[in-house]
């Protein structure tokens, strides 16, 4: 039997932060927020905006092996939090009610319990009037990754079922290992995979594909086929501490595909460089439009002055 779907109130990102709906990399996104402390950390800072936790299969610290396993916020080898995804929603939902706007990336790492959590979620789905994210990896991609991506049919099947509104952001299972590996790509053949696997779900809801930022620069023309390919869809870039990125390389994707397409979540220093390397650019391009007329009457104006000098010209000679 079908799950019911229930439409809710789920916003899109843009929607909910019009600040940053023309520019995505506004959006400033808390990470790991897997514990009471992070939490109550990531509410309190008034710039958070996105806040990204792990859901995964365990039991409260406070819980003993007789208690039954249930979604709690940690990120794998851990089995232990002091959050649960209840726990966690409620926050969330609560701050959301007493005007601290915060939207939600709930990133699934086992499959056994995404059923669960959703439906935990959906009876609060009258409550969740923000942005909500479900992240899974549901295929292989760049440099064969140990990793084992969640079973693409059931992961697609079950989030749209239960949350046709909600933001499904899929990627692919990745390793790095140098900033010159050949295999370091997002290739044709991949992107084509997942819009294959999207087409064969009959998925038809906003969809965002995460993206390793170190893969980036051997993957502009694979990631442009997909936003151009995929409806309703955008780019969200990430990284891990340890990897060597190469920032133009993300300032082209940008300008490729949009600035009001791609999302940039990046540690702390990469976030910095991205930013530094963004505001010059954009500083440049804004100081060389300055030197055009900025309304027609000036443009008028700059037209008939060169004519009479091209004019004054010709008499003289």
């Amino acid at each position: 039997m079908a799950t019911k779907s229930v439409k809710g109130n789920i916003v899109d990102v843009a929607d909910y932060f019009p600040e940053a709906s023309d520019d995505l990399s506004k959006v400033i996104w808390g990470h790991a927020v897997n514990s009471k402390e992070e939490l109550e950390k990531s509410i309190a800072d008034a710039a958070m905006m996105m806040l990204e936790a792990d859901v995964s299969a365990g039991r409260l610290v406070e819980q003993g092996e007789d208690d039954p396993v249930i979604p709690i916020m940690a990120h794998p080898p851990s089995t232990e939090s002091d959050l649960s995804l209840e726990m966690w929603i409620d926050k969330v939902i609560e701050a959301n009610q007493d005007g601290k706007k915060k939207g939600a990336k709930l990133d699934f790492k086992d499959l056994t319990i995404v059923k669960e959590s959703l439906e935990l979620l959906k009876s609060r789905t009258e409550q969740i009037n923000f942005p909500l994210w479900l992240n899974a990896d549901i295929l292989k991609g760049p440099v064969e990754s140990t990793a084992v991506p969640l079973d693409a049919g059931k992961f697609l099947t079950w989030c749209s079922e239960s949350f046709p509104q909600a933001t499904l952001s899929i990627g692919w299972t990745t390793r790095f290992t140098s900033a010159d590996d050949e295999a370091g790509a997002y290739t044709k053949e991949m992107v084509e995979e997942m819009s294959d696997t999207l087409e064969a779900n009959s998925i038809a809801q906003p969809i965002t594909f995460p993206i390793r930022a170190a893969f980036v620069g051997q993957s502009l023309e694979s990631l442009e086929w997909l936003v151009d390919n995929i409806p309703d869809c955008s780019v969200s870039v990430w990284s891990s501490p340890s990897d060597d990125i190469d920032v133009q390389a993300l300032i082209a994707l940008r300008e490729n595909v949009g600035s009001d397409t791609v999302y940039f979540d990046l540690p702390e220093d990469q976030q910095k460089a991205f930013d530094e390397v963004k505001d010059r650019e954009s500083s440049t391009s804004a100081a060389r439009f300055q030197f055009l007329p900025q309304n027609t009457s000036a443009w008028a104006t700059a037209g008939v002055a060169l004519a009479s000098a091209l004019a004054a010209l010709y008499l003289y000679e």
